[in-house]
Order: C-alpha cells, then sequence, then structure tokens
C-alpha cells in the first residue's frame, strides 16, 4: 500500500487519530506512574509498552515509509 506525505499529514490531523494519540498519551503516563510506584510484577514488559506507545505516536512519514520498505 502507498501512503502520501500529504495523506499521513491528513491522518495525524484527523480528530480520531487525534483522540487515540492522547488515550495512548494517557495510557503510557499511567504505566510509568504504576512503574514508578513498584505496582507492576514485571517492569520489563511496562517498559517495552511504554516504549512501543512512545513510537508510535511520535512516528514520522519517513518513519512510516521506511516500515513499509524493511517489509518487502
Amino acid at each position: 500500500m502507498i501512503v502520501t506525505q500529504q495523506e499521513f499529514l491528513e491522518w495525524k490531523e484527523h480528530p480520531a487519530t487525534k483522540a487515540l494519540v492522547k488515550a495512548l498519551h494517557n495510557d503510557r503516563e499511567y504505566m510509568k506512574e504504576q512503574l514508578c510506584r513498584g505496582s507492576v510484577e514485571n517492569e520489563e514488559e511496562i517498559r517495552g509498552r511504554c516504549a512501543a506507545i512512545l513510537n508510535l505516536v511520535s512516528m514520522t512519514y519517513e518513519d512510516l515509509v521506511e516500515g513499509i520498505k524493511d517489509d518487502r
């Protein structure tokens, strides 16, 4: 699938995308708080989830295109 930079930018500005990013950010903050309080069983899993969320919410068009190239 080919996604243009314009399509990506429109998607990033879409209200549904913004709501998703906000929800992911809130989940990450909650997990970080639980980690700081020592309220988690598997710290590495939580750190991995937090890193994955950060990667998703900070993705650029270039990151997306590079990921598509890697799948070929």
